[in-house]
């Protein structure tokens, strides 16, 4: 074989199709040479496969010939439930070809065609193979020949499928997801939403726990508020949603101020970064939260326009759940507060905004289990903002549930940081539980210029020492992907 030349693959047809037990997941790198006939022996390996659970070729062009190869193995294969085939040449014959496939599998929970090149076109055509495949079954009397209407996740974004295509998928599936990502497929305004929101409305996504919008344009989509709101509560289908993800969908204040009135109690997480909310839509928001005493667990707000006060609106709001739903008023504590089922251990995500003093006082008597306020600006103007945060840090009751603060990338430097660190290795003298954050454990001041001093160096070993349990990470690269909170 010639330097560089891309390797086929024989070796795995072979350990498909003699079931290797050590094989229950196999990703198709780039690297390898993928043709049609290599795709018709894998296929074929597939059908009589029995301990595959997850198979991609997302890097590889693969032909409706293909396809359709991979299609007729999904009707008699009894394990795979992960399936990713074709790059963005796959497109809607690529799709129409398999859907056939799709529909009859008996074991496919998850489908992912993201950046497919798939238009309405093709999910309407899995649409009438699920329809036709259901008919048949039924029709025949034999419930467990395989619908795939048992699919659990569906991962459909950067496609412009519009909201054409959304209804196909949702008239395909909607009964058996849990998972919906369509971020990025050309969604605009209530007409492309009106699909979801009838769903919604009428109880058609019983299951779903988690759905993805990111990046379409939703600023006039007032419909989505409304049906999640009708959902939650009639007790059907919105009502369970727990996951929404709303990054970069063209919301303005009014916008995120229908939303927050309309989201369902039991949301665990929600994350409107890219949103250029501001300090009005973020008071909207905190009021909505103060007011349903929701149940949030994560709120991801990353650049959001929010500043000093807007943050301060928030932070004040979600103490004022906690403590209202705690039934103790100001005075309730964590642990009644945890009981009582609010807010309470909340991870919250700050990071791209501009957190003044205000806003620090704010947080600091939040019920919070994670902070990131990651480029929030807290070293400039004068350092405001770290000099109100080392105050905090030095004052009894602060901070009082916060396991995880994240002051990355706030353009830090020693001086800033070193009271900052001394103030947390105060709190904690004396023994027994520290006068401020009391349940911290991690701390990441990692892209800040006074981060790799020897100085700073110094005091992180001084403060360990005192603090034995806490981990501070210096090093932007030991933060991993997606911070603290995580998106």
């Amino acid at each position: 074989m010639a330097w560089g030349a891309p390797r086929g693959i024989d070796d795995l047809v072979e350990r498909v199709g003699r079931s290797d037990p050590s094989l229950t997941s196999l990703c198709v790198l780039r690297m390898r040479r993928v043709d049609d006939d290599g795709c018709r022996r894998l296929a074929e390996a597939l059908a009589g496969n029995t301990v595959l659970q997850e198979l991609s070729l997302a890097s590889h062009a693969l032909s409706p010939a293909a396809a359709a190869a991979f299609a007729a193995a999904l009707g008699t294969n009894r394990t795979l439930r992960s399936l990713d085939l074709g790059n963005s040449g796959f497109g809607d014959e690529g799709l129409e070809a398999l859907a056939p496939g799709i529909a009859a599998s008996p074991s496919l929970r998850c489908l992912n065609l993201e950046g497919k090149g798939i238009t309405a076109a093709g999910c309407r055509a899995l649409r009438d193979a699920a329809a036709e495949r259901s008919s048949s079954s039924s029709s025949s009397g034999n419930a467990s020949s395989g619908s795939g209407g048992g699919l659990e996740e569906l991962l459909v974004g950067r496609n412009a499928i519009g909201g054409d295509g959304l209804a196909a998928l949702l008239a395909a599936f909607g009964s058996s997801l849990v998972c919906l990502d369509v971020s990025g497929c050309s969604l605009a305004g209530d007409t492309d939403l009106a699909p979801l929101a009838k769903a919604f409305a009428a109880g058609g996504l019983p299951l779903l726990r988690t759905l993805r919008l990111d990046g379409n344009e939703l600023s006039g989509a007032a419909q989505l508020g409304d049906s999640l709101a009708a959902a939650a509560s009639s007790g059907s289908g919105g009502g369970g949603l727990q996951h929404l993800h709303l990054q970069r969908c063209g919301l303005g204040d009014s916008a995120a101020a229908r939303l927050a009135a309309a989201l369902p109690s039991g949301l665990a997480t929600l994350d409107l970064s890219g949103n250029a909310i501001g300090g009005e839509g973020a008071a909207a928001l905190a009021a909505a939260l103060s007011e349903a005493r929701r149940q949030l667990s994560k709120l991801v707000l990353c650049s959001c326009g929010l500043d000093d006060a807007g943050m301060e609106a928030l932070a004040a709001a979600l103490g004022d759940s906690s403590s209202s739903a705690a039934g103790g008023g100001a005075a309730a504590d964590a642990s009644s507060s945890a009981a009582a089922g609010t807010v309470a251990g909340l991870a919250l995500d700050l990071s791209g905004n501009v957190a003044g003093p205000a806003a620090v006082a704010a947080l600091a008597a939040a019920p919070l289990a994670t902070l990131c306020l990651h480029d929030c600006q807290l070293g400039s103007g004068e350092a405001a903002g770290a000099a109100a945060l080392t105050q905090q840090l030095a004052t009894a009751g602060s901070f009082a549930q916060l396991q995880e603060l994240d002051i990355s990338a706030n353009h830090l430097e020693s001086a800033q940081l070193l009271p900052l660190l001394e103030a947390l290795a105060q709190a904690a003298e004396g023994g027994g539980n520290p006068a401020a954050c009391p349940s911290l454990r991690l701390l990441v001041i990692a892209a800040n210029p006074g981060a790799a001093s020897e100085e700073v160096s110094a005091a992180v070993e001084r403060l360990q020492e005192r603090r034995p349990g806490l981990d501070v990470v210096r090093r932007a690269a030991d933060t991993g992907e997606g911070g603290l909170v995580g998106r």
